[in-house]
């Protein structure tokens, strides 16, 4: 589990909720909050779901949007974004992860003020930092620099 999103989870949710991974990989996460009494889903290519385009689950909405090292390799960043928003209940929280332009390892073109300007206009309390995260996968041992993203849906 994404040890950044389980803290955030702590911090602002007091008991189970549902959530939804947009390019969610393994399903590390997924499974993670289900196994912990969250309805949680996940979708990437794996499940069918393209994300370059328009996604609704017939299970939305959410209480939490969530999606770790996916929008660095979206086209179209703002269908992205809407998606999350369109997928979250009335206040709910969006969390993202993905690579900031200046990390040596990544091709992302992504930083903190075109994050900020992709989500102002459908969110509320937006935080976007850049945080040193040492990627431990075989093979790969260095560090990152991650846009750690936070917002709630602004209805």
């Amino acid at each position: 589990m994404n040890k950044q999103l389980e803290k955030f989870i702590q911090l602002k949710f007091e008991k189970n909720a549902s959530a939804l991974d947009l390019g969610a990989g393994d399903f590390e996460d997924v499974n993670f909050l289900n196994r912990a009494g969250w309805k949680c889903e996940g979708v990437d290519l794996k499940t069918g779901v393209n994300l370059e385009k328009p996604y609704f689950s017939k299970s939305a909405p959410f209480d939490l949007v969530f999606s770790n090292y996916t929008l660095h390799k979206i086209s179209n960043k703002e269908v992205f974004i809407k998606t999350a928003y369109n997928n979250l209940k009335k206040n709910g929280w969006l969390f993202i992860h993905t690579f900031d332009k200046s990390d040596e390892n990544s091709n992302s073109d992504l930083d903190e003020k075109r994050v900020s300007a992709l989500l102002v206009s459908r969110f509320k309390n937006i935080k976007v930092v850049i945080i040193d995260i040492f990627d431990e996968e075989e093979g790969h041992k260095h560090w990152h620099k991650v846009l750690e993203v936070t917002a709630q849906k602004n209805d």
